[in-house]
């Protein structure tokens, strides 16, 4: 009878510990998941944020904009095994280097419109 027992307390821990490894693993899976969509959403915003940079460069030039880039039709889309590329950590170092440029851009591009800021500040000084 104790034997009994002590089999059908070892067969509950046994079941709690599965329960328990089962929701890891769903967890698991759902940070999986959540983190992949956000790779896509950041590779997305990513490519937006590269139009709307060749957009104020093309203005900060004095040039017409492409318009495909300012109104925010492009033809990227990532394919499923794109989006599971992007958690390789060869993509992932890729992208981190795309995303690195594209800020020292952006800064070139912050230094161009205030140097362009301050030299219209300084004609407007000039005139008045």
């Amino acid at each position: 009878a104790s034997q009994n027992q002590e089999l059908m307390e070892k067969n509950l821990t046994f079941q709690e510990h599965l329960r328990h490894m089962e929701l890891g693993q769903l967890l698991s899976d759902e940070t999986a998941s959540l983190t992949q969509e956000l790779h896509s959403e950041l590779a997305s915003c990513l490519q937006d944020l590269h139009s709307v940079y060749s957009v104020v460069t093309q203005r900060a030039q004095g040039k017409d904009p492409n318009l495909s880039l300012l109104l925010g039709i492009h033809t990227v889309h990532y394919s499923v095994q794109q989006e599971k590329d992007l958690l390789k950590p060869d993509m992932l170092a890729k992208k981190l280097e795309d995303v690195k440029q594209l800020h020292k851009e952006i800064e070139d591009l912050r230094t161009a419109i205030s140097d362009r800021y301050a030299q219209d500040v300084g004609d407007n000084c000039i005139t008045q």
